[in-house]
């Protein structure tokens, strides 16, 4: 990992900006040895904007490394090009702007169902942090959240045949992911995958619904995440599943 010393004073303040910066759309992870690491909020997907390195021109100009994906519209691969520090804002931006046109346009790839019931079950969360996008939970929280979904990671195997086989690995591919990114994801990440869990558990049925959404379990969780733990140790760690 780089040093904060280890670079032009320039350099630094170009990327300032982008220390405390949110969105609904990307978010901001550990650059390790790039000098910015910006991806896609959507854990289905791969879009990022990078900037890996920089270089003093000829003319005495900074330029940076920057890789992008979608490119453009017409382009949704991996584009790299060196651009002047001062244009570092422009094209992120155009980045953006490209994410929030992925999310509102309809496309026969959604899933309206679980979208319905992902939002739904994503109101239930109260999380006016103002660092909820940047913090994660604390050590416990985690662990209770791992202990959860490891729970519901086993038990769908019950529920599995062949009609649903797919969907369930779906399901259970969605969890293992969540549980590697507890430790290095924001709140309000884990809080939105985890909401998406649910809503493709929901699709399956009412009787997945009463099995692992019941509103006992689905509070549980829910104190959980707002550090009540002493709601959990009175009502006891079986409701989580």
């Amino acid at each position: 990992m780089r040093k904060k010393k280890e670079l032009p004073l320039v350099i630094l303040k170009s990327l300032e900006p982008f220390v405390k910066l949110k969105g609904d759309k990307f978010e901001i992870i550990d650059p390790k040895e790039n000098l910015l690491t910006v991806v896609d909020k959507d854990s289905d997907s791969t879009f990022h904007f990078t900037i890996a390195q920089y270089k003093k021109t000829d003319s005495g100009k900074f330029q940076f490394l920057m890789a992008k994906s979608p490119k453009n519209q017409n382009d949704n691969s991996i584009h790299n090009s060196w651009v002047d520090i001062s244009d570092l804002k422009a094209y992120f931006e155009a980045w953006i702007k490209l994410l929030e046109e992925y999310e509102t346009t309809n496309s026969f790839y959604d899933d309206p169902i679980v979208n319905s019931f992902k939002q739904e079950f994503y109101a239930e969360f109260e999380i006016v942090e103002e660092e909820a996008d940047t913090k994660p939970f604390s050590t416990k929280q985690i662990l209770l959240l791992d202990n959860y979904l490891e729970g519901v990671e086993k038990k769908l195997n019950e529920f599995s045949t062949e009609q649903n086989k797919s969907d369930i690995q779906d399901i259970q591919t969605d969890i293992e992911l969540l549980r590697e990114h507890l430790t290095t994801k924001s709140k309000k990440w884990v809080v939105s995958n985890l909401s998406k869990i649910w809503g493709k558990i929901a699709k399956q049925g009412t009787k997945f619904i009463k099995e692992f959404l019941s509103d006992s379990k689905k509070e549980i969780v829910k104190q959980s995440v707002k550090g009540l733990i002493e709601f959990i140790k009175e009502n006891g760690a079986d409701l989580l599943i």
